[in-house]
């Protein structure tokens, strides 16, 4: 999956923020975002990263959790396709990269090169990270599968529903035909009573 575009996102993350943010300092990243600046703000200066991917990159647990929980997007990727999760992950946090997880973070997405969060564990050898997004990659297989295989069971039921349905209305109209053909409509006593009314007359 080709990373996102950054050039839309909003810009303008003080480098000294990010680094705040990296090295911990819950109270200058708050000070700031209560001053108004972003969450998703992007640092022009460091790669346009973002201050949940410098949190994760610096392996603040609590200050990512805060983040996320004022609404910053787990998501976004970096020029080269960097996201938070990565950075967790590149630096054996593992801690931090289930919390990501937990917030719907995209194990799948990837940097131009193909490196996706798990890849970066592994070759970094932080084998405790790389296990916990190999078993979540797993149970992401598993959960496609059984999503797939619902809504195979759902449009069958529906297949199965629209033809008793179609073979009920044919059933319900070849009933009609035959009541009519058994019981044709008195049409010669009619004309007899109206051509006597027409005699009197």
């Amino acid at each position: 999956m080709a990373p996102r575009p950054a050039a839309a996102e909003e810009t303008g993350l003080p480098q000294v923020v990010l680094r705040a943010a990296y090295e911990g300092s819950a109270h200058a990243v708050a000070a700031w975002l209560d001053e108004g600046g972003g969450l998703d703000a992007r640092c022009a200066e460091r790669y346009r990263m973002t201050l949940l991917m410098g949190t994760a990159a610096g392996g603040h647990e609590a200050m990512v959790r805060m983040l996320l929980q004022r609404g910053a997007s787990v998501n976004l990727q970096s020029p080269i396709g960097r996201t938070a999760l990565m950075g967790a992950a590149i630096r054996g946090h593992t801690t931090i990269v289930q919390a990501l997880l937990d917030a719907k973070a995209d194990a799948s997405l990837q940097t131009t090169n193909g490196s996706t969060a798990l890849t970066w564990a592994e070759q970094e050898k932080h084998t405790e990270t790389a296990q916990l997004l190999r078993q979540q990659a797993a149970e992401a297989e598993v959960r496609a599968a059984a999503s797939a295989a619902h809504a195979a069971a759902a449009a069958d039921a529906m297949v199965a529903e629209l033809l008793g349905e179609e073979a009920a209305e044919k059933e319900a109209a070849a009933k009609k035909g035959k009541k009519k053909k058994a019981k044709p409509p008195p049409k010669a006593t009619a004309t007899g009573a109206s051509g006597s009314a027409e005699s009197v007359s």
